[in-house]
């Protein structure tokens, strides 16, 4: 028997159909080739040239502003090295401390806590206001004139504890503030999440863990956890580009004493460079994207590995 006779012959599409596929494609296309191809074929080019000033024209230079990197990398003084250090330690803070954090309070929510849904309403509210706001806000709360912690820790007879320049201007905390504010605005959206991903679970899984003995501990870890996997590699490979895209929150928390307190970090040391210095450093700003991309695809690939080897997909 002929199979081929047998199979529908596929109708060809119409001009009007044709024509509605390109009109629809023609735009995400257009922005593609704009705002990536374009955008990053250019930043090659001009991270091998600098401009000259006496001619206004851009001039092939080799690797000499990756050489120039590097030199301003080692030199005495430097702000590039605690910018790496700062760059990286709020991908572990995502990794290590947002993330478990958000799957603890989502799972004490998932287990029916009394008023649930006000709470993930308030742990949700930080992640849906503007983060200018949001920053101003937070700094206010620690302001050493009138915020409201200082003064609480005052009333307990803890001022000692209130540095003289305010915990925005002080080394010793500049930083651990920003942490801390990462974890105050982060944990609702991760929240959100974890609690969809946790409600799709079959009750019947809980129910059999239950009549097995599982405590409530146990039963996150042996069971929830698990299960929502996929989400939770989903949220901690998310936390691989802010390695090289976290400034806004520093530069608004910390504004020009970045520099001075270690608040510092790859993406401020890009956006300051071109901003600050103008077209004369937008091929340093191009150098160091090139390079924050060299180092960020080997690491997002790795995470990649071993989000799947630790948070496998389970059917169910």
């Amino acid at each position: 028997m002929n199979t081929t006779a047998l199979r529908p012959k596929k109708r060809k599409k119409t001009k009007n159909e044709i024509a509605f596929i390109c009109v629809m494609l023609a735009l995400p296309v257009l922005h593609l080739c704009v705002f990536w191809l374009y955008i990053n074929i250019d930043s090659i080019f001009l991270s091998f040239q600098e401009l000259d000033m006496s001619s206004g024209q851009w001039v092939w230079t080799g690797f000499d502003n990756y050489a120039s990197f590097f030199r301003e990398f080692v030199r005495e003084g430097s702000v590039l090295p605690r910018a790496l250090l700062n760059s990286f330690s709020i991908f572990f803070w995502n990794d290590f401390v947002i993330v478990p954090v958000s799957i603890f309070c989502a799972y004490i929510l998932y287990k029916r806590l009394p008023l649930e849904n006000v709470f993930k309403v308030i742990f949700f509210l930080p992640s849906v206001i503007s983060v200018v706001v949001l920053t101003l806000a937070y700094s206010y709360m620690f302001d050493v004139t009138f915020g409201a912690i200082p003064e609480m820790l005052e009333n307990l007879g803890l001022g000692h504890i209130v540095p003289f320049d305010g915990y925005f201007g002080d080394k010793a905390y500049a930083w651990w503030m920003i942490l801390i504010y990462g974890l105050w605005s982060g944990i609702g959206y991760n929240i959100v999440l974890v609690s969809g991903a946790m409600a799709r679970i079959p009750e019947d899984v809980i129910e059999a863990g239950k009549l097995d003995g599982l405590t409530i501990m146990r039963e996150m870890f042996s069971v929830t956890v698990p299960l929502i996997g996929p989400t939770i590699g989903t949220l901690m490979l998310l936390g691989t580009t802010t390695i090289f895209t976290y400034f806004l929150q520093p530069q608004l928390l910390l504004g020009g004493a970045a520099e001075v307190v270690g608040g510092y970090t790859i993406a401020m040391y890009i956006v300051n460079n071109v901003r600050g210095s103008g077209s004369a450093q937008m091929a340093m700003g191009a150098t160091v994207g090139i390079l924050c991309a060299i180092v960020g695809t080997p690491i997002v690939f790795l995470c990649r590995k071993a989000v799947d080897k630790f948070f496998p997909a389970y059917e169910y």
